[in-house]
């Protein structure tokens, strides 16, 4: 096959993706350490703004704030420092998981442009990686959909809906099929010859 540049810019651009996610993950990981060994350098960092849930879904949040008397201003419940560690502990979890699942997804959509730029487009390695883009960004919905964070005074925790890995996941699912007729084609026209 002549070269082709928009593949190979895909290529180019799914390896950076994937530097990216790593660095991220490295940040993520460096903040998680940071927080356990000097949380007092996170104090009046209100978060709830942060924690309001943004794009196409469907869904509920609910916050609970213990009261003791009075009623607490959100400034002084929803503040980095004052997270639960067993919240913090399962955020940084989800949040590690959801980093792995994109960059699995992203190595296999590298891995689907590497045959095709092979001229190995209809082959079994194609379909089976489709099929796990599908699983991993379903995963990914799952947990994109809950979240949960409990502070000394209150929390947060909700189940949404996100439409977009569910589309996404859908698309990887149907290209998978395509892919399998494909293949089945392939191998028939190699039989008749």
């Amino acid at each position: 096959m002549k070269k082709n540049t928009l593949l190979n810019i895909a290529i180019v651009i799914c390896k950076f993706l994937r530097l990216f996610y790593f660095i991220v993950f490295l940040i993520l990981t460096g903040l998680f350490i940071h927080f356990q060994v000097s949380p007092s350098s996170y104090e009046n960092l209100d978060i709830k703004t942060k924690l309001n849930d943004n794009g196409i879904s469907l869904g509920s949040t609910s916050y609970k704030i213990h009261v003791d008397g009075k009623a607490p201003d959100d400034s002084d419940v929803f503040v980095l420092n004052k997270l639960k560690w067993t919240s913090l502990y399962f955020n940084y979890l989800k949040f590690t998981a959801l980093l792995l699942l994109i960059y699995l997804c992203v190595k296999e959509f590298q891995k689907i442009i590497d045959s095709v730029k092979e001229i190995k487009t209809f082959q079994k390695v194609n379909v089976s990686s489709f099929k796990k883009i599908g699983k991993y960004l379903l995963i990914i919905s799952i947990l994109m959909g809950y979240s949960s964070f409990t502070f000394q005074g209150g929390g947060k925790s909700g189940f949404h809906i996100s439409f977009t890995p569910l589309v996404l996941s859908l698309l990887a699912f149907i290209m998978a099929e395509i892919f399998k007729e494909g293949n089945n084609l392939l191998e028939e026209y190699k039989l008749t010859v």
